[in-house]
């Protein structure tokens, strides 16, 4: 193991008053793995594009689920207006602004814990069940599962439309960079539905990493829009995790933003385990300097008439380096299951590099599936038709890229949130060298 891998596995607490008695099995088991594989490595198939050599440099020392920070850093602006705003400083439940209306139940993880929630054993022990202690690759969950205190669970009862729900993400700059770990629960009933806008934006520009777990639950006919946007410091790390199982006509549909972080990495999977359940999956990521982005997304087609869309597009300037690697199962019995997959990326510089790789595994029959990657520069008769406009020739890159990555915000049935999400985008698009 790397020597940042034992430096945290000789951290982890000893559990020895941790209740209830399951809640320390789970943190014994993630400790049992943490100590036997540490953080991934080059070695693992899935992270063999990403290194983790930044973190050892930076020296990262393991967070506790103490109080929180009392430096009074703030949370940054709302990207749009919500009924209810969640605040998360340093990865634990900071503030609550707005009212809570009835049938949706929101709590710090620990509160929900203590309580004994219906359902939130069996969705905390999932995890560890799908990829067990001789799976590699997957050190970021077990230390995430270690030290498992930290998050808010959000229950949406059974036909209630929650609206929409901000969830902001900041961490404070403190003497030597520090990693923190979260977890967050969704429960959504039969027929609710939720709208959760994640906002990753620190105000100090600081060298923190976050390892943040997000688990989900759609029941029969639930749907669930899910919009991650980050914009952290050219220093800090993100790596995060979604696991979402579907039911029975249940839609999931996700719009992911990297426009910022040193070092990124989301891990996505959506399970379909309900017939004529539905999962849409939207990407876009811009990069430049020495950044470096990585999505990995995977859906599992388990049962008939299921539908899957993955749209991602990328542009790397500088010496920034994407990866992108999708995968679609359709599994015995998915039959009638339709699957697209489409990543188109830009390089704007010669030492840029974009690696995409498209995966389909088909075990069923009358299956539509499709893909499409490519890496490419700009169309440079584009460019001239632009400059002959009266642009000049950076302004007519910048127009023609941010039009490539904001046919991802277009989809965004809000708007107002589209603009400003693609404003962001072309306030940060990198510059053709």
């Amino acid at each position: 193991m790397s020597e940042l891998s034992v430096q945290l596995a000789n951290a982890l607490p000893n559990n020895s008053g941790v209740r209830p008695a399951w809640l320390k099995v789970i943190r014994d088991k993630g400790a049992e793995q943490f100590r036997l594989q540490g953080l991934p490595t080059r070695k693992d198939e899935a992270w063999k594009y990403t290194g983790l050599s930044v973190l050892d440099q930076a020296g990262l020392q393991l967070a506790s689920a103490s109080a929180l920070p009392s430096s009074g850093s703030s949370a940054p602006s709302p990207l749009a207006e919500s009924r209810l705003q969640l605040n998360l400083l340093d990865g634990q439940f900071a503030a609550q602004i707005g009212e809570v209306p009835a049938g949706l139940t929101v709590l710090p993880l620990a509160d929900a814990v203590e309580r004994g929630v219906n359902g939130l054993q069996a969705m905390l022990e999932s995890l560890s069940d799908k990829h067990p202690k001789a799976t590699t690759g997957h050190g970021f969950s077990a230390l995430n599962s270690a030290t498992l205190e930290s998050g808010v669970l959000i229950h949406v009862a059974a036909g209630m439309d929650a609206g929409r729900i901000n969830l902001i993400w900041s961490t404070v700059q403190n003497e030597k960079p520090l990693l923190f770990n979260s977890r967050i629960c969704l429960m959504l009933e039969k027929g609710a539905k939720l709208e959760l806008l994640e906002q990753f934006e620190s105000p100090d520009d600081n060298a923190n990493t976050s390892n943040i777990i997000m688990q989900a639950e759609l029941a029969q006919a639930a749907g669930l829009l899910h919009i991650r946007f980050q914009h952290e410091s050219e220093n800090a790390a993100l790596v995060t995790r979604t696991e979402v199982s579907q039911q029975e006509d249940s839609d999931y549909t996700h719009y992911g933003f990297d426009l910022g972080g040193g070092l990124v990495r989301h891990d996505l999977h959506t399970s379909l385990l309900g017939s004529g359940a539905k999962s849409v999956i939207n990407g876009a990521y811009l990069l430049d300097g020495n950044r470096h982005v990585d999505n990995h997304t995977r859906v599992d087609h388990m049962a008939p008439g299921g539908y899957s869309n993955q749209y991602y597009r990328g542009v790397a300037g500088g010496s920034g380096r994407a990866v992108f690697n999708t995968a679609v199962y359709v599994h015995p019995g998915a039959d009638g299951t339709e699957a697209r997959q489409s990543n188109a990326n830009i390089l704007l510089s010669a030492r840029a590099e974009i690696d995409t790789k498209p995966e389909f595994e088909i075990y069923a029959d009358e299956v539509i599936a499709s893909h499409g990657a490519t890496v490419g520069q700009l169309d440079e008769q584009a460019v001239f038709y632009m400059r002959s406009r009266g642009l000049s020739e950076q302004a007519a890159r910048q127009l023609l890229t941010t039009a490539f990555c904001q046919s991802v915000s277009d989809k965004l049935a809000d708007k107002s949130l589209a603009e400003t999400i693609s404003q962001r985008m072309m306030d940060v698009m990198p510059q053709a060298e």
